[in-house]
């Protein structure tokens, strides 16, 4: 994580694709900020793939503005998700290879 100060987001209980959308508005509020995102996900028991990718985009587009994308404690939904889709090392990479 860089000095500049953070962004953070608790993600929802549910992240279906109804919360997927709350979920990119609240990220898109963020979008011009120059602050490093951190991405709070302990407390969610349910994700669909809209998420994900919502969460893939945003680490993307921070990257691509030399920020940082860090989520911090996914929860079993978010781990075993992303293992199904096969993007354990973009898991990873967020999590900054601290599993």
């Amino acid at each position: 994580m860089s000095d500049v100060p953070a962004n953070t987001i608790e993600l929802p209980a549910r992240l279906d694709v109804p919360a997927a959308e709350a979920l990119l508005t609240e990220l898109l509020e963020y979008r011009g900020s120059d602050a490093d995102l951190v991405v709070k996900g302990s407390d969610v028991g349910l994700i669909d793939t809209p998420a994900i990718q919502i969460l893939m985009s945003a680490a993307r587009d921070q990257a691509a503005r030399k920020r940082a994308f860090t989520l911090n404690d996914p929860s079993a939904a978010i781990r075993e998700a992303m293992e199904l889709m096969g993007l354990e090392n973009e898991l990873a990479t967020w999590r900054g290879s601290n599993e």
